[in-house]
Order: C-alpha cells, then sequence, then structure tokens
C-alpha cells in the first residue's frame, strides 16, 4: 500500500522525517519496502512509503489507520505528538421528502450495516489541484469532484463507499438482497455478468444497481449531467465477498477492504466525512440526508488479560501502569480490573485482536521488541517419553507426515459387498470373513477382511466424478479387520496405505510400487525403525508383494492388486501393522547422534545378477561385512525384460559413503567400491554393467 508523508502529516503531528517513520513502522509490525521522493508541481516535496501490511490488520490499511498507530509508538515514547481525526459534517443536515431514500435489508447475515446518504443539488465537475495531487501520489488517476472525494476518502479512513446516480433509483428504495436466478447484469467495466441466488446485489425497486458495492451497473453510475448522487458505505460479510470477488473476477480497492473485513462503526461517520469534502469543495449550494440500518449490532468484544501471562509470554515485567497506558494509546478500554488481570474492549477495527495472547502481542508491539533482551542461553525441558509416545501422539504425528505427501485420509465402511468382491473373498490363508446375521442392506452382509476392500469403492467413487488423468489417487486409512480364525472371532488396527493411477505409458512418476515403498520407508524413519529386513511375499491379494520384517515378525505387506477390478487402472497398497508399530515406537530408545560435519558422497553401481536374487539379499551382504563408511543403501533403478538373458534382472543401487572423522575423497570411496564390487561378483556371480 502506498503512503504520502505529507496525506500522513495532516492528522498526526511529527517533526521527523520520512526515513524516520519508515523504521518506526517496521518495529510496528508494518514493514516499509521502500521509500520514493517525488514533486507536485508547484514544486512542494513529497514522500511516498510503499507499505507492506498483513491481510489481518484492515485497521492499517488506510492513512489514518497508519497515523493511529504512529501516535500510539511515540506517545508511549513521551514524544510531543498530537492526532487529529479528519473532519466531519456536523451541521443540522437538511432533509427533503422528494430525495428521501428508504433502505431495506433482507439479508442480515450477508450485509450487516448499511449507511446511505442522499446528496442533491451538485455539480460533477474537475477536482481542486489539492485533491488530484493528493491521489495522483498515491498513483491514483482523477475522475471528477465526486469520484476523487469518494477514492480520497476510501484511501484516507479505508471505509469502501460507492455512489449512485439518485435519478436512476426506482421508487427511491434501496434494497440489499440475494439474486435471482439467471440475472444478468452489465456492470460499468462493460462486462455482462450471470448472478444467481448465492450473489448480494444492491437494487432499487426494479434492476440491480451494484453486485455488493464492488462495481456498479452502467445504468447506475454518475455522470457529467448528475444532479443528484445517493452514497452507500456497507459492511459485507467478509467470506461472502470473497467469493463473490472470485467468482465473478472483480478485483477493486473495494473489494480488497471488504473482504479482510471493515469496522462496522465507520460506515456512517465515512458518509459524513465526504459530505465534508464535497461541500468544501462545491461552488453550489448541497443538502444531505443520511439513513443509517443496523438490523443486528455488534458489540466489542471482551477479553481477559493476565499480568502473569504477559509476563511469561514476554520474559519481561512491564509496570501495570505501562501496560495500562499503551492499551489507552491502542483505544483498548479497560472494563474492569483487579491485582491479576484486566477485563478490556477491543474496538471492532481491531478485528485482528480476538484472544488474550493477541492483545499481549499489541502490548509487545507498542512497547517495542528491541527492548526484550534475549538470553545467551536456551534452557530446554525433556519431555516425557509418556507425553508424546502415546498412541494418539504417534497418530498425529505420522498422519500429518502422510498429509504432506499428498494422501488424504478416507473413513470406509466396515461392511463389503459380496458379489462386488466374490473373486476376492476367502483368498486369505486361515482368515474366515464374518457373516452378519442380520444385515441393513443385503448387499452389505459382511465385514470387511481387508481396509483395501473400502479403499477400492472410494477410488471407484472418486475416478467416476473427478477428472484423475494426469494425477495419482493417494489415501490412506487407519482402521479395524474382522476375520474369523480357528472358530475365533477377532479383530486387528491396520493402516492402509494406497496409490491408484489409469494405465498409460510409462512417465516420471512410473513405479509407483517404489514410491509407495519409500513412503512407508518414511514411516519407519520417522518411527526410528531401521534394523528391517524384506522378504518376498505371497499376499492372497497381492501380486510381485514384499514383506518388511522386523525382528522376524511381518509388520507391512506392499504389493500391487492381482484382480483388476477396476478396468485401465492399477492400485499398489500397503497395509501396516499398527498395533505392532505402536508397540515399537514406545519400546525405542531416544538417542541423540550429532550430524557429520564431513559431507555424504554417493555412488551408483548398476549390477546384473539372477533372477531369484532379491535387493533385500544384497542389501544384508553388504550389511554384514559391517563396513563403518557406508552410512546408506538404496535401490536406484530396477530392470528385467527385453535386451537381458530370461535368468537375469538388473539393479541400480545407490551406496551412500560419509565419514564422522574426515572427508572421504575419491580414491578412499574408490577402495570400498572395489571392495563391494569383489563381494558381489564372489557371492551372488554377479556382473558389473556400469559404474557411476
Amino acid at each position: 500500500m502506498k503512503i504520502s508523508y505529507n496525506w500522513l502529516k495532516k492528522y498526526i503531528s511529527i517533526d521527523i522525517n520520512a526515513e524516520t517513520v519508515s523504521g518506526i513502522l517496521t518495529d510496528i509490525g508494518l514493514p516499509v519496502k521502500s521509500i520514493k521522493k517525488i514533486f507536485y508541481e508547484d514544486e512542494i516535496e513529497d514522500s511516498i512509503l510503499d507499505v507492506e501490511i498483513t491481510p489481518n490488520r484492515t485497521d492499517a490499511m488506510s492513512h489514518y489507520g497508519i497515523a493511529r498507530d504512529l501516535y500510539a509508538f511515540l506517545k508511549l515514547r513521551e514524544k510531543t505528538v498530537y492526532l487529529s481525526k479528519p473532519l466531519i459534517i456536523n451541521e443540522r443536515i437538511h432533509h427533503h421528502d422528494k430525495y428521501h431514500v428508504q433502505v431495506f435489508i433482507q439479508e442480515n447475515k450477508k450485509c450487516i450495516r448499511y449507511s446511505g446518504m442522499s446528496i442533491y443539488g451538485i455539480r460533477i465537475e474537475p477536482s481542486p489541484y489539492w485533491l488530484v495531487s493528493r491521489l495522483k501520489s498515491i498513483g491514483i488517476k482523477s475522475i471528477n469532484n465526486v469520484m476523487d472525494v469518494i477514492n480520497f476518502v476510501i484511501y484516507e479512513l479505508g471505509q469502501p463507499i460507492h455512489v449512485f446516480d439518485m435519478d436512476q433509483i426506482e421508487e427511491k428504495k434501496i434494497i440489499i438482497k440475494n439474486a435471482e436466478r439467471n440475472t444478468y447484469f452489465q456492470s460499468s467495466d462493460c462486462i455482462t455478468r450471470k448472478l444467481d441466488e448465492e450473489d448480494l446485489v444492491i437494487c432499487d425497486a426494479k434492476k440491480p444497481l451494484s453486485i455488493a458495492g464492488l462495481i456498479n451497473s452502467i445504468q447506475s453510475d454518475i455522470h457529467l449531467d448528475t444532479k443528484n448522487i445517493f452514497l452507500g458505505s456497507a459492511c459485507f460479510s467478509p467470506i461472502l465477498i470473497r467469493l463473490i470477488g472470485r467468482k465473478h473476477l472483480i478485483k477493486t480497492e473495494s473489494q480488497y477492504l471488504f473482504e479482510r473485513g471493515v469496522d462496522p462503526n465507520q460506515t456512517a461517520s465515512a458518509l459524513q466525512r465526504t459530505a465534508f469534502l464535497i461541500k468544501s469543495i462545491t461552488k453550489k449550494k448541497t443538502y444531505f440526508h443520511i439513513i443509517d440500518v443496523y438490523p443486528s449490532p455488534i458489540y466489542p468484544s471482551t477479553i481477559k488479560l493476565r499480568y502473569n501471562k504477559i509476563r511469561n509470554v514476554l520474559g519481561k515485567e512491564i509496570s501495570i501502569n505501562k501496560i495500562k497506558k499503551i492499551l489507552s494509546l491502542l483505544e483498548i478500554v479497560i472494563h474492569s480490573e483487579n491485582q491479576k488481570y484486566l477485563f478490556v474492549c477491543v474496538p471492532l477495527y481491531r478485528i485482528d485482536v480476538k484472544r488474550e495472547i493477541d492483545l499481549i502481542e499489541e502490548i509487545l508491539r507498542i512497547y517495542g521488541i528491541n527492548k526484550i533482551k534475549i538470553s545467551d542461553r536456551v534452557k530446554i525441558s525433556p519431555i516425557p517419553n509418556c507425553f508424546y509416545k502415546t498412541e494418539h501422539k504417534i497418530q498425529k504425528i505420522l498422519f500429518e507426515q502422510l498429509i504432506c505427501y499428498g494422501f488424504q485420509e478416507i473413513i470406509s465402511s466396515t461392511m463389503i459387498n459380496e458379489d462386488k468382491y466374490s473373486t476376492l473373498l476367502n483368498s486369505f490363508f486361515n482368515r474366515e470373513e464374518i457373516r452378519i446375521v442380520n444385515p441393513i442392506n443385503q448387499n452389505y452382509k459382511l465385514m470387511r477382511s481387508s481396509l483395501l476392500f473400502g479403499m477400492i469403492d472410494c477410488i471407484e467413487y472418486n475416478y467416476n466424478r473427478i477428472n484423475y488423468y494426469n494425477s495419482s489417487i493417494k489415501f490412506f486409512e487407519i482402521g479395524k479387520i474382522y476375520y474369523k480364525q480357528n472358530d475365533k472371532f477377532l479383530e486387528k488396527t491396520y493402516l492402509g496405505i494406497v496409490i491408484s493411477k489409469k494405465i498409460e505409458k510409462k512417465h516420471v512418476e512410473s513405479q509407483p510400487f517404489f514410491y509407495l515403498k519409500g513412503i512407508v520407508e518414511q514411516i519407519f524413519q520417522k518411527s526410528g525403525i531401521n534394523n528391517y529386513t524384506q522378504i518376498f511375499s505371497k499376499h492372497p491379494l497381492l501380486e510381485n508383494s514384499i514383506s518388511m520384517l522386523y525382528n522376524n515378525k511381518n509388520i507391512v505387506e506392499i504389493g500391487k492388486l492381482k484382480n483388476n477390478i477396476l478396468k485401465k487402472k492399477e492400485i499398489f497398497y500397503a497395509e501396516i501393522d499398527w498395533e505392532y508399530l505402536i508397540s515399537i515406537i514406545q519400546e525405542k530408545k531416544i538417542i541423540y547422534v550429532p550430524f557429520s560435519k564431513y559431507p555424504t558422497s554417493r555412488r551408483d553401481l548398476s549390477l546384473l545378477v539372477d533372477k531369484t536374487i532379491s535387493f533385500e539379499k544384497i542389501n544384508q551382504l553388504i550389511k554384514k561385512e559391517e563396513n563403518h563408511v557406508i552410512k546408506k543403501i538404496q535401490i536406484y533403478d530396477f530392470y528385467e525384460g527385453d535386451n537381458l538373458p530370461k535368468s537375469k534382472k538388473s539393479y541400480t543401487v545407490s551406496f551412500f559413503f560419509e565419514s564422522e572423522k574426515e572427508t572421504l575423497n575419491d580414491k578412499i570411496i574408490k577402495y570400498y567400491m572395489k571392495k563391494i564390487e569383489s563381494l558381489l561378483k564372489k557371492e551372488l556371480k554377479a556382473e558389473i554393467r556400469e559404474r557411476k
């Protein structure tokens, strides 16, 4: 937002230069990105400050709002400074029935307050030089005296104002309501927009005049022959304005302010300010009439502010008198108090202050964050294992990790369709499905014996309704499975992770199996599970599946769904034994190992081995050598098929070398790589194809 230094000085008496103001604004959380010097035609110098304001600080999105913050900061430091409020019209407002406009609000939740002003007997003409130069300094082009005053007030107070030609308002009625379906609205930017019941419009008795005060119709705009005008100043629901703006591609200054929230107590005073300026620049005698509709008044919120909380958060004791003075300078009223706390009322224009911690932030902002000394020592209180190793805490951490990888959590039914999954049922070894005696739905009369069934339903549902042509479906679910084994009814908790994609030509993410395996390994790494082994398994529902074992006990199964239930779609599934995973994590002890200060080096090795040799066998063979400089072994690529003997397959394996004592040079790494090659040739009869 651009702020004129000379304009700012109209509200606050300061004897400091623009550079000093820039530093103060940055200190109080309104960073100034740049300062530009400009000269008016009469050679008056001004400085333009480009201020970066966060979306929740609508109170500072105006010249007066920034002056108000500057005043609080300087006054606390006992500077000689005064804050002047913009002058408004206070004289008796004339009333003529002929031009009296009535306002009706039909949508109280969408339009919180609406203030209107009728001004008649005006002349549309060029603006005076002072007004043109003020607007020009912040990049606003002059239009005419009425529009320039409105723009001036918007940038002065941060309150949007719209204007209509009053002679175009049918039956002198302003109605704020939802638009009718299939209403076509030709706006002043020469675009015809189609409206529906979700759009809020400002209408007269017959037609819409404006879309929520954001943009007018061509008929209602003022022109050179306009003699009477109607000004509107409103407070709308920020969420509604955001939706309307995005839906109809409307980007105006009013939309920018409305969607961030404006002060409902300022709608009428902004019109009085507008009336004052119009009266001061017009050469004709003008008459005004204000009407204000506020169906459900909003009252300031009351917040409890504890002195000990301030001390604990800031780490510094601030005197009670200074706290009270800061609150007073911020126009935060103390409702009641005692020795331990204050009850304060926050003005409505501070939409960002809703909690006690927000008040403490305001105190710190004005007090000065630079006055809070930071200790040279960092104190950490170790958290007991019992706190972060509860199942709920572990679940939250791992679920957040999956969400960060782009997975979505689902909750599927515990019942499955017997007819749909008849080819997959009864496949489990020593596991029998449990049948419901009196099912609600005859199609769903079996308890699920795997989370995969519900996931397939969810995948199918999404493919039928959402276009996933260029992306994968990635879901996860935690839940119980139910089955019968040795005449006993059993239930067990599993974490299921699934990836599904349409079968197409291979591209970057051509191996979902390895991607899914990598996700599981990341979960293991987060859980502190490192010494796991991998073996090929014969899962009844998955092909080319592997099992990951910890302490020789199965913890996860990963593979591709055998039966292609969903046509032209591949499904890759991992099923983690949740109860076993939790028990492993809870038994793990936390040990701190410092990072090596020496760099890691990577080497890739492509080799040809017998088809019966798994990567895990290669992995375990090299690990047995107990080589302390090999920190990690990873499979990079795998291939079997054309251009290879039928009994052979190719692996590309990545080796990561790192020492805690020295930087490993190329000579040392080559020595270890030769040892690895020699071991693979001797034990596995491997043929080395390429080294990188």
